[in-house]
């Protein structure tokens, strides 16, 4: 199946059936969008979304399926489907001009009930201000069984820790960045199941440069011991569908004997009486 091909079909879904409890309107923060996408465009950021790009490809090598969407702040600048064995895949965005198969926002994915096989969301929870709309939207879309990678940034790290500038000045806050304990919370409510977490990108970052060239030793222990300290956090969860049925509750018979009773064998039995005057 081609792209054109691919296209096609995604309008026909769109038509099909509106997502629901949503509005059409996206909460993603232009000055969100341009802070995240400046600092993966820094010498640093490109560092760590090479290694993003070899986690995420690991993670979805063996996932199968028929359709596979990107969504969030990368999505239109960066492809994380390159490896991806699924042959249908779409890039969803909501930025005028860029080449994305489909105009959207992730909390209102215009896709109808059950159809996506894998979603990838890069930052979709940080630069939005309804984070559960945006998993809920994604729950939705899913086919049973269904696998979501969700790229965040992590607050306890270096870029966490730059965050606390904004601690008396929330508005001027650009991102919000939740924890992974949070976001397992989140998706352990819609019933997914989380498959993997790895975190990468230790190294301390100012203005897109390492502060210290030495200090790449850091990225080496992170890896090695698998902390879950680095700047940006990728999880990998699966939907899980229940395929229990239901028992009814057995229906009550009223017991034959009561607690107490002695049978008697002989009743039922037919005796014959004779008289004396036959004798």
């Amino acid at each position: 199946m081609n792209r054109t091909d691919a296209n096609i079909i995604c309008i026909i879904q769109m038509d099909k059936e509106k997502s629901l409890n949503v509005t059409s309107t996206t909460s993603l923060s232009p000055a969100a969008i341009n802070a995240c996408r400046d600092w993966y465009a820094s010498a640093a950021g490109q560092i760590t979304l090479a290694r993003v790009q070899r986690i995420v490809s690991g993670m979805s090598t063996d996932i199968f399926g028929y359709y596979a969407l990107e969504t969030g702040v990368l999505a239109g600048k960066h492809s994380f489907l390159e490896e991806s064995r699924i042959a249908s895949q779409f890039s969803l965005g909501a930025v005028e001009g860029e080449p994305v198969s489909v105009r959207g926002t992730p909390e209102h994915l215009p896709f109808s009930l059950s159809n996506l096989d894998l979603v990838i969301a890069s930052h979709a929870l940080d630069c939005t201000d309804h984070p559960h709309q945006v998993l809920r939207e994604i729950e939705r879309v899913l086919v049973p069984e269904g696998h979501c990678i969700l790229i965040a940034f992590n607050p306890i790290s270096f870029r966490g820790l730059g965050q606390l500038r904004y601690l008396f000045k929330p508005h001027a806050r650009h991102c919000q960045f939740y924890s992974t304990f949070r976001v397992r919370e989140w998706l352990s409510v819609l019933g997914f199941e989380v498959c993997e977490i790895v975190s990468t990108g230790f190294c301390p970052v100012f203005n897109g440069h390492y502060v210290f060239k030495q200090d790449r030793w850091l990225d080496r222990l992170g890896s090695k011991f698998r902390l879950m300290t680095g700047n940006v956090t990728i999880i990998h969860a699966q939907k899980k569908v229940s395929n229990m049925t239901p028992l009814l509750p057995a229906r009550k018979v009223k017991p034959v004997l009561r607690s107490g009773m002695v049978v008697n064998p002989g009743v039922g039995r037919f005796v014959r009486k004779e008289s004396n005057d036959a004798k």
